[in-house]
């Protein structure tokens, strides 16, 4: 009997062991140089504008991320390197690397890009992003079981420079998932969605849901943007890290079926859809200086 018993624990043991090792197998990490050790493409203040590689003195290599500046009156043109850090820097903004944690402090002042402060919804304010699209591997929605996101961070200056108006100004720490609709036999091919997850906003205590359309262009996309308040159990402050873990899947039909309900993706099903880019930082409508640490990122995925 006692033999039987050990048999089938061993029986079990193994059994576990071939289910782990088939989820692993189903399991895939998108995100490519988690650690940017192979540097960034920066970019702005304007789309048309030229971009420069920076890659900490490496020759040959190709970043897979990008830096986009939009709309900022510097461009990180100083550059300081040594084996464990790397920093970017100018009159308005830092990014400091950790080289070998791959920790990332992004810190935006806007007081000088604003003179005087925005008066009015339609004009331009400063980002400072971290971006990855076209993925290495686009994620196909409907042949997931399970989208997770992750990213675990710690906000590390928060100061408004005077009142602000909460209708044109704040600043805002998001990170944004890119949906597209790339089948060639779709009526909807070239949809696109923001999907977005709140990490902070100076006029909140927990960010509220937000679905609508990208008003900083004519013909905007839709946005759809999670409350941090799904998944964070205490407000954001400077000096506590909070970790956001998620299975974005049902958020992402969520925001499909909303969009559709206000007119966008019309002709597109969840079939047509695909996760293919990411951006993450700071937009900064407001006279702010804002900085936030990330110490991890990911987004995994779990196939059927």
């Amino acid at each position: 009997m006692r033999k039987m018993s050990r048999l089938l624990l061993i029986c079990s043991a193994c059994l576990l062991c071939v289910s782990s090792l088939v989820a692993a197998e189903k399991s895939w990490e998108v995100l490519s140089d988690q650690k940017f050790a192979k540097g960034f493409v920066l970019t702005g203040p304007l789309h048309q504008s030229p971009q420069r590689a920076e890659t900490f003195g490496q020759k040959e290599v190709t970043p897979t991320w990008r830096m986009p500046q939009w709309h900022s009156k510097g461009q990180l043109e100083r550059v300081q390197v040594d084996d464990e850090t790397v920093k970017l820097s100018d009159d308005y903004k830092s990014v400091t690397l950790d080289r070998k944690t791959g920790a990332i402090n992004l810190t935006v002042d806007t007081l000088k890009e604003y003179e005087p402060p925005r008066t009015s919804q339609a004009q331009p304010w400063v980002h400072l992003l971290l971006e990855q699209s076209p993925f290495t591997k686009p994620v196909k929605v409907s042949a997931a079981a399970a989208i997770w996101v992750e990213v675990d961070y710690e906000l590390t200056e928060n100061k408004a420079h005077g009142p602000q108006d909460p209708d044109i100004h704040a600043a805002q720490l998001s990170w944004f998932l890119y949906m597209k609709n790339t089948n060639p036999q779709s009526k909807g091919r070239h949809d696109f969605l923001w999907f977005g997850v709140s990490m902070f906003d100076s006029r909140y205590e927990f960010v509220p849901d937000f679905a609508f359309q990208d008003f900083s262009q004519p013909n905007g996309s839709f946005i759809y943007m999670l409350s941090s308040k799904r998944y964070l159990d205490t407000p954001v402050e400077v000096g506590k890290r909070q970790t956001i873990r998620r299975d974005i899947l049902n958020d992402i039909h969520e925001a499909i079926e909303t969009a559709q309900k206000n007119g966008f993706l019309t002709n597109t099903t969840i079939d047509d859809v695909i996760l293919d880019g990411m951006n993450i930082g700071w937009e900064v409508p407001g006279t702010y200086h804002v900085g936030a640490t990330l110490h991890k990122m990911s987004v995994a995925v779990v196939e059927k």
